[in-house]
């Protein structure tokens, strides 16, 4: 038999037919904000500084959600970032070519407006990027972790695709927890967090980081 949770529509049957509630029009009519809260768990996590938290989810990080922008400009020291941003995984000054240095907000205030010489610095403030000595007016090569199109209609973004179970059990977990299923939102919880945990270590695998790296996502404040 071929898969059905394959867009939307099948998602939304796939979930109701999980909770053995085909036909609830109650689940219906709020399978939405369980999508839109699944996604919000998603690309952020929730309460990833509470470890012992019951309802703890780490961020998905996987290939398909990588952007790369060539060109994009530095006309000043605060650069808003690109509206679908998550999280930066690196830097680079187009001209001269010369990495940029990813800190956290707090260490870029403590230089002030002193240079650093040679280095370049990038920070994420909030929604948006600062930078220290690169120069104003050029371009750089930014390598960021975005949110995808949300599932509507027709249209089907790559997470959906690729790793559906992310879907079903995040929507899942949510749907769980607006009917009050404190046990169901914690299996469906479970089976969701063990999918983003062996996705997430996939990208590691395939990046072949041999060190932890710190990544700075929107809103952060370090």
């Amino acid at each position: 038999m071929a898969a059905q949770i394959t867009s939307y529509a099948g998602l939304k049957a796939g979930v109701l037919a999980w909770l053995a509630r085909p036909g609830d029009t109650l689940l219906d009519g709020r399978f939405d904000d369980f999508l839109l809260n699944c996604e919000r768990r998603m690309y952020y996590g929730a309460a990833t500084e509470t470890p012992d938290h019951p309802l703890r989810s780490d961020p998905l990080r996987v290939p398909e959600m990588e952007a790369v922008d060539h060109a994009f400009a530095l006309p000043s020291g605060t650069v808003a970032q690109p509206p679908d941003f998550l999280e930066l995984i690196g830097a680079q000054l187009n001209a001269p070519s010369r990495p940029l240095q990813i800190v956290s907000q707090r260490t870029l205030d403590g230089y002030g407006a002193r240079s650093v010489g040679g280095t370049r610095l990038i920070a994420v403030s909030g929604t948006a990027f600062r930078l220290l000595d690169a120069p104003a007016g050029g371009t750089a090569t930014l390598r960021y972790y975005r949110r995808l199109g949300t599932p509507e209609g027709a249209s089907v973004n790559a997470i959906l695709a690729a790793y559906p179970d992310v879907y079903l059990y995040g929507c899942l977990t949510e749907a769980a927890i607006f009917t009050q299923g404190e046990a169901e939102a914690q299996r469906y919880l479970s089976l969701y967090n063990a999918s983003v945990a062996g996705l997430n270590a996939r990208t590691q695998r395939i990046t072949a980081s041999a060190v932890p790296v710190i990544r700075l996502r929107a809103g952060m404040l370090p």
